[in-house]
């Protein structure tokens, strides 16, 4: 079994906008538990987590370390920035240990399984790198105006990035140092790898692995948890 050597970052600072009016998405129900808690237990479970930081928006680090408390491994909250990657910067950036690797995953995934979560750590330590992803199943259409299909577009080759992706930890502090003084500003982690190193490991994930954006989204995992109710 790998030792604990990873820094996990859970993000959690966005604004909720698309939830509409109600709940942060951290602080929502699921099962009887929040959402950032299902996220940090899952993260917890991981033989290959050693230290878990949760970066929130500013105004709700209290809550979070109380929604968080009784997690099972170290747990700090540090406030997030104005976008994801100055988010992640702070969190990565955590001076409470000198991780091997940072291992990156959405505060709005509750259901990550610890499979999967250990297999991208394990990608990470094989390749520098490596990201949860599905291949794309659907028939892509591109639109212009949002109303009529124009084209169809291939889908070979297409995956869909989720999270948690993993890092070799040097390397991944030196990305997000130069994304910083070039004003790069991805949405996702990897795409920090894919431009200062290299290619990223794939790591195949599970559709049930979900973001939670919308309020469907939010029922559907409700759905899973009480279909699975094992889940951390």
């Amino acid at each position: 079994m790998p030792a604990a050597t990873s820094l996990a970052v859970l993000v959690a600072a966005g604004r909720s906008a698309r939830m509409g009016a109600g709940e942060r998405k951290p602080f929502l129900d699921l099962g009887g538990i929040a959402v950032l808690a299902r996220a940090a237990r899952a993260l917890a479970a991981a033989p290959g987590v050693g230290w878990i930081v949760a970066v929130v928006a500013e105004e709700d680090q209290e809550r979070a370390r109380t929604t968080l408390r009784g997690v099972a491994k170290p747990t700090a909250v540090l406030p997030g920035g104005a976008e994801r990657v100055d988010s992640v910067r702070a969190g990565a950036g955590w001076s409470g240990a000198e991780p091997e690797l940072v291992l990156v995953h959405d505060g709005a995934r509750p259901l990550v399984t610890v499979a999967v979560i250990e297999a991208v750590l394990a990608g990470a330590r094989a390749h520098g790198a490596a990201l949860a992803a599905v291949p794309l199943a659907d028939t892509l259409k591109r639109s212009r105006d949002g109303r009529l299909a124009e084209e169809t577009v291939a889908r070979e080759g297409l995956w869909r990035a989720q999270t948690p992706q993993a890092f070799e930890a040097r390397r991944f502090r030196e990305c997000l140092a130069r994304a910083a003084r070039e004003g790069f500003r991805p949405t996702d982690d990897a795409a920090l790898w894919e431009r200062y190193v290299g290619p990223v490991a794939l790591v195949p994930d599970l559709p049930t692995n979900l973001k939670i954006t919308t309020p469907a989204d939010l029922e559907l995992a409700r759905a899973l948890v009480a279909a699975h109710p094992e889940h951390p």
